[in-house]
C-alpha cells in the first residue's frame, strides 16, 4: 500500500513538472488518485475567489454533484469554510450525514483535501469511500501531501497560463503600435483597431469603432469585424448620440463599461435584425478632454471579459485616440499643403495671366493703330462718288474685315484686364456674341458646329461685363472640352430668352453629359474630371461665385434632351441700356461745319496723318505735332501770334509725354483750351486711363473709330465750347 502510494506522489510530482492546462492538469491528478485509493470516487474543484467554491472542474463516479452541493455550505455538518486548509475527514456516524450517491448508497467516509500553494488554498479534491465496514481509514498524510503537489502544480500552471496571457497581450500591442504607426489612411487604420481589439481579447468575438461628430452629437460607426472593409451607413437604424445607450453613456462619461449581461441592461436597445449578443464592453477614445469616439467588443456569452479585458481595451482605445488623432492631423496638413501648392499655382498662374494682359495690352496698341488707318483710308476712298462698283465693294470687304480685328482686340483687351469691375447695366445678348467671337476660330478648328438663338432686343441686367464674359467664356469652354469625345456631329447652342423677371441663358452641348458624381461636386473649388494638369477645379466655382454677387442663380439641367446643359439666370432689368457711352457719342449742337483750327498730336505718322486727312475733308485747318512738347510750343506760339486753336486732338499713350501730362501741363498754362482736347486712345479699358478720363470729365474717341466717330468728338467739344 506504502508502495503505491509513494508511486502515486512520483506520478502526481510528474504531473506537475509536465506543465498543461489546468483542466487537464486536475484530470490527471484525480485519476492518480482515485487509482491509489481503491474504491473512492471525487471530484476537483478550484477557487473562484472567496468566500465560494467554483465549478467542479473534473469529476469522477455519481458523488461529484452531490459533493458539489455539500461545498456549497447545503450540509451544516460539513460547514464552512468550503475550502478548508487542511485536510478534513467525515466519517458515517460522526456528525451529520453524509450525503447519498444514488444508485450507490450512502457514502462510508468523507475527505476534503485542500490543494495548497503556500499559504493560499487554489482548490480542493474530495473523495468519498463506500460503506464497507473493512474499509481502510483514509490517509491523512498522504491525502495532505498529494494535495500540496497538485497545488503546487495548478498554481505553477495559472502562473504559466498569466504569464502567456500577458506575453500575448505584450505582443498583440506591440503589433499594435507597429501597425498603428505604419499607415495614415484613416479608414484603414480604424479597421485596423477594431481588428487588433477582436483578435486580442479572448473571448471577443466582434467589434465595433465610433467616431463622434462634434457638431451633431452622434455617433457613427466607421468600422466593423463583422463588415471587413465595409463602411456602414453612418445613418444607421439605430443612431446613438453622445450620453445615450451603452456607448453614448461611455463617451459622455469617459469610463469603460462592461456589460456582463446586456438583456439586463436597460441602455441596451437591440435592433430587430440585427447581431445577437450576451456581454459588451466600451471604451471611451479620449483625447484629454477632448472626445472622439468609441471602441467596443461583444461576446455570445455572458459574464465575457474579465478585469484584464478591461485595461487590454482601454490601452487599446488610449492607442486608438492618439493614433486617430495623428492620423486626422495629418490628412489635415496634406490637405494644407495640397491647397498651398494650389494656391502657389494659382498665384503663378495669376502672374503668367497678367503678364498676358500686359502683353495683349501692348499688343492692342500696335494693332489699333494700323487697324485705325486701314479703316480711315477705307472709309475716305469710300467718300468718292465716282468709284466703280466692285471697288466700293472691296473697300467694304476691307472695312468689315477690319472691324472685325477691332472687335477681337477689344475682347481680348476686356477678358485680359484683371481690375475690380463695378455692375452695369449690360446686354446679356452683346457680352455673350463678343465672349463668343473670342472663341469663334477655336469652335471652328475642332468642327464645333454653333447654334445661336437670341432673344431679340437688349436684355439688361446688372452685372460687370467683364465678369459676366469670364462666366460665358468658362460655359463654352467647358462644353468644348465635353465635346472632345464625340465622334460624331459636334453643335455648341447658345440661347437667351426673358421673362417678367429673369434674364436667362443657356448654353448647351451634344456631349456625354455629366455623371452623377459630377453633377454632385459641381461648384465645388478644386474639384474636376479632367486628367491632372489639364484644370485646377476653380472656373465653376468662380463663376457661381461671380453669379451669385449680381443675385443671379447658376445651374446644370437634371435632364436635358442631349449633353450637358447649363443655366445662368438674372434678374430682368427694363431701363434703356446705355453701354459704355461717352460725351464723345453724346448728341452734338449745332455749329458750324468746318472752318475750326485743330492742333493734332499724335507720334504715329500714319495716325497723324489719317486724322489730318479726316479733318481737312471735314473744313478745319490742320497741324500736326508728334510729341507732346512740340505740341506745347506750338500752342504757345499760335497765341502769341493771334491765331489760338480752337480744338486738340492727341493720343494718350505717347512715349515722350504722355497724356495726362500734356493736359496737366494745358490746364496750367490755358485751362479753356484744356476743356477742348479730345484724347484717342486704344485701350479704355485701362483702368489708369478710365479713371482719368472720368474724372476730369474728358472727351474720348477709342481707336479704331470712324470717321463718324471722330466728326461727332469734335462736333460736340465745339459746340461745348461755343455755349
Amino acid at each position: 500500500m506504502t508502495d503505491t502510494r509513494l508511486h502515486a506522489l512520483e506520478r502526481l510530482t510528474a504531473i506537475g513538472g509536465a506543465g498543461g492546462d489546468v483542466p487537464a492538469l486536475l484530470r490527471e491528478a484525480l485519476d492518480v488518485l482515485l487509482s491509489a485509493l481503491e474504491g473512492t470516487v471525487g471530484g476537483a474543484f478550484l477557487t473562484a475567489g472567496a468566500p465560494g467554491a467554483g465549478p467542479l472542474v473534473e469529476g469522477r463516479g455519481p458523488l461529484g454533484a452531490d459533493l458539489a452541493v455539500m461545498l456549497r455550505g447545503q450540509y451544516p455538518g460539513v460547514g464552512p469554510p468550503v475550502f478548508p486548509t487542511q485536510v478534513t475527514l467525515h466519517l458515517a456516524g460522526q456528525g451529520s450525514p453524509l450525503p447519498a450517491a444514488p444508485g450507490s448508497g450512502d457514502a462510508g467516509a468523507l475527505a476534503m483535501v485542500p490543494l495548497r500553494s503556500g499559504d493560499q488554498v487554489v482548490g480542493s479534491i474530495l473523495l468519498a469511500w463506500g460503506t464497507a465496514p473493512d474499509a481502510p481509514p483514509p490517509d491523512v498524510e498522504f491525502l495532505r501531501l498529494a494535495g500540496a503537489v497538485v497545488g503546487l502544480a495548478v498554481e505553477k500552471a495559472r502562473l504559466a497560463d498569466d504569464l502567456s496571457a500577458r506575453l500575448r497581450r505584450a505582443q498583440a500591442l506591440y503589433r499594435v503600435s507597429r501597425a498603428l504607426a505604419s499607415t495614415l489612411d484613416l479608414d484603414h487604420l480604424l479597421s485596423l483597431i477594431v481588428s487588433f481589439a477582436v483578435d486580442t481579447i479572448e473571448k471577443a468575438s466582434n467589434g465595433v469603432l465610433h467616431l463622434l461628430d462634434e457638431d451633431t452629437g452622434e455617433l457613427h460607426p466607421r468600422a466593423l469585424s463583422f463588415q471587413p472593409g465595409v463602411l456602414p451607413d453612418t445613418s444607421g437604424r439605430n443612431r446613438m448620440r453622445l450620453g445615450h445607450g451603452i456607448a453614448g453613456c461611455s463617451l459622455a462619461e469617459g469610463v469603460l463599461v462592461n456589460i456582463p449581461d446586456v438583456a439586463r441592461d436597460p441602455r441596451f436597445v437591440q435592433t430587430p435584425g440585427s447581431r445577437r449578443f450576451a456581454a459588451m464592453m466600451v471604451a471611451p477614445l479620449l483625447l484629454g478632454e477632448r472626445r472622439v469616439g468609441t471602441l467596443s467588443v461583444d461576446a455570445t456569452a455572458p459574464n465575457a471579459f474579465s478585469q484584464e479585458d478591461e485595461q487590454l481595451l482601454l490601452t487599446l482605445a488610449t492607442m486608438a485616440a492618439a493614433a486617430i488623432d495623428n492620423a486626422r492631423l495629418i490628412s489635415y496638413l496634406q490637405e494644407s499643403l495640397n491647397n498651398l501648392k494650389m494656391t502657389q499655382e494659382q498665384l503663378i498662374q495669376s502672374a503668367k495671366l497678367s503678364a498676358v494682359g500686359q502683353l495683349i495690352s501692348g499688343l492692342a496698341h500696335e494693332l489699333n493703330n494700323p487697324l485705325t488707318a486701314i479703316m480711315g483710308y477705307v472709309q475716305l476712298l469710300g467718300i468718292a462718288e465716282d468709284l466703280p462698283r466692285d471697288v466700293r465693294t472691296d473697300l467694304d470687304k476691307i472695312h468689315s474685315q477690319a472691324q472685325r480685328a477691332a472687335a477681337i482686340v477689344q475682347n481680348l483687351l476686356t477678358f485680359a484686364r484683371q481690375r475690380k469691375q463695378e455692375a452695369q447695366l449690360v446686354d446679356v445678348n452683346e457680352v455673350l456674341e463678343r465672349t463668343l467671337e473670342l472663341r469663334a476660330y477655336q469652335l471652328r478648328r475642332a468642327d464645333v458646329e454653333i447654334v445661336t438663338n437670341l432673344a431679340e432686343g437688349p436684355l439688361g441686367v446688372m452685372a460687370a461685363p467683364g465678369q459676366l464674359q469670364q462666366v460665358f467664356l468658362q460655359l463654352m469652354n467647358n462644353a468644348q472640352d465635353a465635346l472632345r469625345a464625340n465622334t460624331g456631329p459636334r453643335r455648341l447652342t447658345l440661347t437667351t430668352a426673358r421673362d417678367d423677371a429673369l434674364v436667362r441663358v443657356r448654353v448647351a452641348d451634344n456631349g456625354p453629359g455629366l455623371s452623377a458624381e459630377a453633377r454632385a461636386h459641381l461648384f465645388e473649388p478644386f474639384f474636376t474630371t479632367k486628367e491632372v494638369g489639364e484644370g485646377a477645379g476653380l472656373g465653376l466655382s468662380i463663376s457661381f461665385g461671380i453669379v451669385n454677387q449680381y443675385g443671379g442663380t447658376i445651374y446644370a439641367e437634371e435632364d436635358p434632351p442631349e449633353g450637358a446643359a447649363f443655366v445662368v439666370e438674372f434678374p430682368t432689368v427694363r431701363e434703356p441700356i446705355v453701354g459704355d457711352e461717352v460725351p464723345a457719342r453724346a448728341p452734338a449742337e449745332a455749329v458750324p461745319a468746318g472752318n475750326g483750327h485743330i492742333l493734332v498730336v499724335d507720334d504715329e505718322p500714319e495716325v497723324a496723318a489719317l486724322l489730318e486727312a479726316i479733318l481737312l475733308e471735314d473744313g478745319h485747318r490742320v497741324e500736326i505735332s508728334l510729341d507732346g512738347e512740340a505740341a506745347l510750343e506750338r500752342l504757345a506760339r499760335a497765341s502769341d501770334e493771334g491765331q489760338p486753336f480752337d480744338l486738340i486732338l492727341s493720343d494718350i499713350n505717347m512715349p515722350a509725354m504722355r497724356g495726362p501730362e500734356l493736359y496737366a501741363r494745358l490746364a496750367e498754362a490755358n485751362s479753356t483750351l484744356a476743356r477742348r482736347l479730345i484724347f484717342i486712345t486704344g485701350d479704355a479699358l485701362d483702368p489708369t486711363t478710365l479713371d482719368f478720363l472720368r474724372a476730369n470729365d474728358l472727351t474720348y474717341v477709342e481707336k479704331p473709330f470712324s470717321l463718324d466717330d471722330l466728326s461727332r468728338a469734335v462736333d460736340h467739344v465745339r459746340a461745348q465750347s461755343s455755349g
